[in-house]
């Protein structure tokens, strides 16, 4: 049976697939299609028919010998960053309906005067309290006053509200009220979608879970209603199991659940990446990796340390607080499809705005009048007009030219080639600093890591940026333009869920803690049965999130090894004390902490996912002309390079010259040799 993973991106759609069709040998074959934003269920299901062509059979039969489907998409994404969610009201306690609007004192960016703070999703007019409150230890001071609610009902109605986010007072202790509300709602507006608080976010601090219940309610109708399209244009095809929808966690979910809470979908495609990182780092037994991703829309970034995927409990999306797990992924406006501009300065900027792949860059001769990091590596000769997407898509270096000079050089008074190079550097040096500030500004030593390049554009940069952060090499896997994919396809079903609980040290009651974890460990048991997940090939990770009392944040302190018995608590006093010093540098063994959350993660314990083999194409070697960076004071460096083939790529090769595939280019530059360290894998090391 064959495994299929797809990965819908702003430029490019990538699919992977792995297995055997009718019994034959087993095949691995991805395939990568430009997105369609228009329709993109409808893309979906094209990409899928190209991909049965190169199985040599048609749709039906790949999918009734197709055992698993995984898929992760931006529109979540899409429509939070492109403000296209749903009209959205939000219901919360009376006198409390500014609190989204206040956000917290301390902003991004708070030393900025001219500092812009993201859009209130919800508009003060439609944000409706309701007369109810529970108190902070989740005791009901107030009843809930149910004709306030349908007051606001009627509001909702008039105003053609689409969907409801629902967050009261110390829900998070006591859901009745937000309950009884929810009840209330579908009985006078059926078709509103509702988000509430204590499912989505059962957890201390009223802003962060205000906005992420608002975010769940804004995007959620979109993605409901295109996995429902989805399910049905493939269920004509024969396809009648379960679709994986993969999370911000890098585990898997199913379609139900998402449509409950689609802001889990919000990095669901990044998200694979880094669960593909991990993977590298388990098969090639390397501790610390750093995942650099470059598509056609961002540059993406995954750190992982001593094996571990490096999962937070909260982050930021354009300022937007949410308090959902996820995979710490990092990311710039730097991709293929990357606009340049020029300010009135005179300064050249790179991105952060995508062309993406409609009209795409100038050079797909499609209509598009913007440059490009790919029209500029087209114009610098690293890559080919005839082999883009194997072939299918002829790019015009012509048109790239043309562009070029008009938006670049002539206004800084320079040949086409200087700006290139320019252009080059720039992206180069924006890609090293975000590597910077997740290694060094975080206290890790990118001298201790390997830099693993994935992205239909990265290979193009890798060697550079590894060089000038003196790196130990970079990692280059076979299936490194589908990444993200590749990395779906070795994610697990999985269940989170982060509830708050609130024990000092002194206050210390085992059985409370173990009653709590264990009402906790029965409901992922109900989830993972609904994801069909076998009994025996269950895992549970368990995180405690403490902090010294009177501080502001928490730590995650992992205790799944603990037996919660008598010893525990000086087990756990003895972690925290010691991861606090770790990350900060000190500790204060006499100051007494607090628990503040419980996280229990559940997953599916063991997933194969093979890496790519190496691959024969007839390719002869040729030699062509790039344009690189030359020595200071020597704007550009024009060089001929040898360009081998995919059937190369087991070969130890010395720079400079150009690796060439259907879906990426590799640069090997002047002083550095490749070699393979695992079937599959290049490696690219400075020649000492």
């Amino acid at each position: 049976m064959i495994k299929i993973a797809i990965d819908t991106g702003g430029t490019f759609t990538d699919y992977t697939s792995v297995g055997s069709l009718n019994n034959t040998d087993e095949k691995k074959i991805f395939i990568k299609n430009p997105t369609n934003h228009q329709d993109p269920a409808k893309g979906i299901l094209e990409g899928l028919k190209e991909l049965a062509e190169v199985w040599n059979t048609d749709l039906k039969t790949l999918l009734s010998n197709t055992s698993q489907i995984s898929h992760g998409t931006t529109l979540a994404l899409n429509a939070l960053l492109e403000k296209k969610g749903v009209k959205t009201a939000l219901f919360t306690t009376k006198g409390f309906r500014d609190a989204l609007e206040l956000r917290r004192s301390q902003l991004d960016n708070q030393w900025n005067i001219e500092a812009e703070t993201p859009p209130v999703l919800v508009p003060r007019r439609l944000r409706l309290g309701i007369d109810e409150r529970i108190d902070y230890k989740g005791d009901i001071i107030k009843e809930l006053n149910e004709k306030s609610i349908r007051e606001a009902c009627k509001i909702c109605k008039k105003e053609n509200i689409k969907s409801i986010a629902i967050c009261f007072l110390f829900s998070f202790l006591n859901s009745a009220h937000e309950q009884r509300t929810k009840e209330i709602i579908q009985e006078e507006l059926p078709d509103v979608f509702i988000s509430l608080s204590s499912d989505v976010s059962p957890q201390i601090r009223e802003y962060e879970r205000t906005t992420t219940t608002v975010i769940n309610a804004y995007v959620t109708p979109i993605v409901s209603s295109y996995l429902d399209d989805i399910k049905n244009k493939l269920k004509k095809y024969g396809w009648n199991k379960p679709i994986n929808i993969m999370m911000n966690s890098g585990g898997l979910s199913d379609i139900p659940t998402m449509e409950k809470i689609a802001a889990k979908t919000l990095l669901s495609g990044p998200a694979g990446g880094g669960v593909g990182n991990q993977n590298i780092s388990h098969i090639l037994k390397k501790s610390h990796l750093v995942l650099g991703d470059m598509g056609g829309t961002s540059f993406d970034l995954h750190l992982i340390n001593d094996n571990d995927n490096n999962l937070i409990p909260e982050s930021k999306i354009e300022s937007y607080p949410i308090t959902l797990p996820m995979i710490d992924i990092h990311s710039i406006g730097a991709g293929g499809g990357s606009i340049i501009h020029i300010d009135e300065s005179g300064t050249v900027h790179v991105g952060p705005d995508s062309a993406g792949s409609v009209p795409g860059p100038a050079c797909y001769d499609n209509g598009g009048t913007f440059v490009t990091i790919t029209d500029v590596l087209l114009v610098l000769g690293l890559m080919s007009e005839n082999n883009f997407l194997g072939g299918r898509l002829k790019l015009s270096k012509e048109k790239a030219i043309e562009i070029l000079d008009e938006k670049v050089a002539k206004p800084l008074g320079i040949n086409v080639t200087e700006a290139a190079i320019i252009i080059y550097s720039i992206t180069c040096e924006l890609m090293a600093d975000s590597l910077r500030l997740i290694t060094m500004k975080k206290g890790n030593d990118p001298r201790e890591y390997s830099l693993v390049s994935s992205g239909g554009a990265f290979g193009l940069f890798a060697a550079n940026i590894m060089d000038s952060l003196n790196m130990k090499e970079v990692l280059i896997p076979v299936q490194g333009p589908v990444f993200c994919s590749w990395g779906m396809l070795g994610a697990k079903r999985r269940y989170d869920k982060t509830i708050s609980f609130f024990m000092e040290k002194k206050m210390w009651d085992l059985d409370r803690l173990n009653n709590r974890i264990q009402n906790m460990k029965k409901e992922a048991d109900i989830e993972l049965d609904k994801l069909e997940v076998s009994k025996d090939n269950r895992c549970f990770d368990l995180i405690l999130e403490m902090r010294y009392i009177g501080q502001h944040h928490e730590l995650s302190i992992p205790v799944s090894k603990l037996e919660f018995n008598e010893n525990s608590k000086d087990e756990i006093d003895k972690l925290f004390h010691e991861t606090h010093k770790n990350i900060y540098e000190y500790s204060q063994i006499d100051n007494d902490w607090e628990i503040m959350n419980i996280h229990l993660a559940s997953y599916e314990d063991k997933i194969d996912n093979p890496l790519f083999e190496l691959y024969d194409k007839d390719i002869n070697k040729n030699i062509t002309t790039i344009n690189i960076p030359g020595e200071p004071f020597q704007r550009t460096n024009q060089i001929d390079v040898d360009v081998y083939s995919a059937s190369d790529f087991d070969k130890e090769l010395e720079g400079p010259c150009l690796i060439e595939f259907d879906y990426t280019n590799i640069l090997i530059p002047q002083g550095f040799k490749s070699s393979i360290v695992d079937e599959g894998i290049l490696s690219i090391k400075k020649i000492e």
